[in-house]
């Protein structure tokens, strides 16, 4: 039986971190022909459906990735319908349990930790310059081709994230 399975990335706005690493997931999974994993991403600020963040967009393209798509805020739903959450901070680890059932706080992991095996936050290069923007890009795009060559051997699986 093949089962989907769904990771959700959620950064603070969803204009620069959650869904350029969405974006090169989706890359990497396609490369790799793994079709079973569904990738999105949302943020933890309300702020309206805006387009992504175009510094963090131009990084992408230099990189040869397409970054689009509008903003998405979490929901509960959303939230829900995730068997895996990678966040970049953990203060949206924080905002997640706010409104996230407490039987699913064990599907949040910190994208350092499950990508890297390293503590820490991913810094947010919102209103930063070009290098802070590369410079997260980059160790977002490690991470990710970690999380997939990880997947490769092993999909992932619920317990894989407790």
């Amino acid at each position: 039986m093949n089962m989907n399975y769904k990771i959700c990335f959620v950064c603070t706005g969803n204009a620069c971190r959650s869904p350029f690493a969405e974006c090169v997931t989706k890359k990497l999974l396609a490369d790799a022909g793994i079709g079973d994993i569904e990738v999105f991403s949302l943020g933890t600020l309300d702020w309206g459906e805006n387009p992504r963040d175009v510094a963090m967009v131009d990084v992408a393209k230099e990189l040869g990735y397409e970054l689009s798509g509008t903003t998405m805020v979490m929901t509960r739903e959303k939230l829900m319908a995730a068997d895996a959450i990678i966040v970049f901070d953990e203060r949206h680890r924080d905002a997640i349990t706010r409104v996230l059932d407490y039987s699913h706080w064990n599907r949040i992991v910190l994208f350092n930790k499950i990508a890297l095996d390293e503590d820490g936050n991913v810094e947010d290069p919102h209103y930063q310059t070009a290098a802070v923007y590369r410079r997260v890009a980059r160790h977002i795009e490690n991470g990710c081709n970690r999380l997939v060559e990880q997947w490769k051997l092993q999909p992932p699986k619920p317990e894989r994230f407790r």
